[in-house]
């Protein structure tokens, strides 16, 4: 009987030094920012002079991006453990546990006032550490659309519509900064138009007509009358 205790007590002793402990963790405090793609712009197509320059002046300052952010934070096993929401301009620190995180959200404007399409939308999607030495994260934003781009001069009565009507909140005037008219796309149904007045002349471009992707601008180009096709991107296998 003594040897079956010992036996027992022992079989105890070893099984309770095979369990795995679970990690401790720790709160950090870290302040949130976001970086553009690292090419410093959207995918070039031509006019790249023309888009530099709107970048820089434009984009780059984030005079032409969102203010607003909604961010999920997501543990490895897919659990919510924070759903954060700002402005970046008043960014102030949240409180984290260290660890890996599946970060996904968005940067946008206010819909109902057309700010999406004045504002680039943004979009994050990737998996963060957070260690006791993190005092910021540096997210990496993803065009969530694609621009197109006008030069202003002679150019009158700019306007777009998203499937073609001129109801409230899917459509209005095409903004414009600098020497530019421009607008940034999520999405427009193939009826979807942008128009405008050139030299006494009305000009349509339907959306159907062209295959326009995220992540790239599109420079119209007057005298083709018709976007700049962009060039192949270099491949590897």
């Amino acid at each position: 009987m003594k040897k079956f205790a010992l036996l027992l007590v022992l079989f105890l002793v070893l099984s309770s030094c095979n369990k795995i402990q679970p990690e401790s963790t720790k709160m950090v405090e870290v302040t949130i920012g976001y970086a553009l793609p690292t090419s410093g712009s959207m995918t070039k197509a031509t006019a790249a002079e023309v888009y530099d320059f709107f970048y820089e002046k434009f984009i780059k300052t984030r005079e032409l991006l969102p203010n607003p952010y909604t961010l999920s934070f997501k543990t490895m096993d897919d659990v919510e453990v924070a759903s954060i929401s700002g402005n970046w301009s008043n960014n102030k620190p949240v409180m984290l546990s260290t660890g890996k995180y599946h970060v996904t959200g968005f940067s946008k404007g206010n819909v109902t006032s057309n700010d999406n399409y004045h504002r680039s939308p943004l979009v994050f999607d990737e998996v963060i550490e957070i260690t006791e030495n993190t005092s910021s994260i540096t997210l990496h934003a993803i065009y969530d659309c694609f621009l197109l781009l006008f030069d202003a001069e002679g150019k009158t009565y700019f306007k777009w519509s998203a499937d073609g009507s001129a109801k409230e909140g899917i459509s209005g005037d095409v903004n414009k900064a600098g020497d530019w008219y421009y607008i940034f796309v999520q999405k427009f149904e193939t009826n979807g138009s942008v128009r405008w007045n050139y030299g006494g002349k009305e000009n349509t471009i339907w959306m159907g007509e062209f295959n326009f992707q995220k992540g790239f601008y599109y420079y119209y180009n007057d005298l083709a009358g018709s976007f700049e096709v962009p060039k192949m991107q270099p491949g590897s296998i």
